[in-house]
């Protein structure tokens, strides 16, 4: 004889473990969680931003993939991945001859590198020291 106290709990139970199996399960996929990385970059003629008009700006976005209205975004993003986003620690191609005229260009970067806000500014004697010690982030 059959017990059908037994048939009533295994026909839910086998019901349930059936859907639970055809729906798949919920997992959080990390590798497609990132900090994000997206920042304007801005060049003016003058001694600081704050008294300047920045004369050309684009932005560059590194992360999920690099963006932007940058002409080079994967050559800016590869430096800026080789310093962690240390704008700072940016170095040029190496020694240019330039005048000694001072004509000013600053450089600005504002936005979030991988996920730490960056407000960074420098100001060079000129356009030539610029191209010389710059880099790709700002040849635009």
């Amino acid at each position: 004889m059959r017990n059908p106290i037994r048939s009533a709990v295994a026909i839910p139970l086998l019901s349930a473990g059936m859907l639970l199996a055809l729906s798949g399960t919920a997992t959080a996929d990390t590798a497609s969680l990132y900090a994000p990385s997206a920042l304007t970059l801005t060049v003016a003629e003058g001694d600081s931003a704050a008294t300047t008009t920045p004369q050309r700006a684009v932005t560059l976005s590194c992360r999920p993939t690099d963006g932007g209205t940058h002409p080079a975004p994967a050559d800016a993003c590869t430096e800026l991945r080789t310093v962690q986003g240390d704008f700072s620690a940016l170095k040029g191609s190496g020694p240019i001859v330039c005048p000694m005229v001072y004509d000013p260009v600053v450089v600005t970067a504002q936005g979030v590198w991988e996920g730490r806000r960056v407000d960074f500014e420098r100001t060079y004697s000129n356009s030539c020291v610029l191209a010389a010690e710059g880099t790709s982030v700002f040849d635009f």
